[in-house]
This record gives structure tokens, C-alpha cells and sequence, in this order.
């Protein structure tokens, strides 16, 4: 699956338990179909290369889940589908994007605060033992 080959590359850097979390099974991803999340794909030449999840609790949108294929990393990829996540707010009419990541994980924040992104907190993930950035986009 995707979602597994994306962060199979960050073992060693990260703790298992977040690569355990970011790499969901076919149950989990068919639930989150059924239970209110909004889940995005880009495919080139019909393979599957990335996808994000949102989801829009209390007028606001929280996007997550972000995986891109390790060979299409540089491709703009990740880009554009925080990007399409980001209209898809807009069109919802919120007023902020949420998103989280590692704090390990640099060149995914910086991917967001590229498209405007603030740090909002730091928090620890105690579940994962790992730091946390909490970033926020007013739209």
C-alpha cells in the first residue's frame, strides 16, 4: 500500500509507533470512506503516488494523512494535493486548515509553511514519543 512504502524510508528516524499510525490497513482506510473524512489521490500513468485525508470538524479543516510515493518524493506531488486540500477549505467555506507532522520531519514542514502555514504549538505525542508540530493556514 501507499501509505506503508511512503514512510517506510523515515524507520530509524521516527519511532515505529508513528509509521504504525501513518500506515493505516484496508479496514481503516474503507472507514474513514464511511465515516466522514474525504480522502484525495493523484495517480500518473494509472498508479496510485499520493493522497491526503480531511476532514472538517467545527468549521474548520484538519488535513492528514499525507503519504507520496519515495520514488515521486521531488515531483511536487505532496504539493499539490496539500494544495487541492487547501481549495477544497475554501470551497467548504472554513476559516482555518490544520495540519500536524513530526517535528523531526523538516522538509514536511517547510512543504507547509511554503503554502502559508504557521506554527500554531508544540506539542509531545506521548502515544508516539515524539514531538509534534501543530501548524495552522487562515484562509
Amino acid at each position: 500500500m501507499l501509505c506503508r512504502r511512503s514512510w517506510e524510508p523515515l524507520r530509524g528516524r521516527l519511532d515505529e509507533r508513528v509509521i504504525a499510525d501513518q500506515t493505516p490497513t484496508a479496514d481503516e482506510v474503507a472507514a474513514w470512506l464511511t465515516g466522514g473524512f474525504e480522502v484525495f489521490t493523484a495517480t500518473l500513468d494509472g498508479e496510485l503516488v499520493g493522497v491526503i485525508r480531511t476532514s472538517f470538524p467545527t468549521g474548520t479543516c484538519f488535513a492528514d494523512r499525507l503519504a507520496v510515493a519515495p520514488e515521486r518524493a521531488a515531483d511536487g506531488i505532496g504539493r499539490a494535493l496539500a494544495e487541492h486540500a487547501i481549495a477544497r477549505a475554501r470551497r467548504a467555506g472554513v476559516t482555518k486548515v490544520w495540519v500536524q507532522a513530526p517535528s523531526k520531519l523538516e522538509e514536511l514542514l517547510q512543504l507547509y509553511r511554503s503554502l502559508g502555514f504557521r506554527e500554531s504549538a508544540h506539542l509531545r505525542a506521548h502515544e508516539w514519543d515524539e514531538d509534534v508540530t501543530l501548524l495552522e493556514l487562515h484562509l
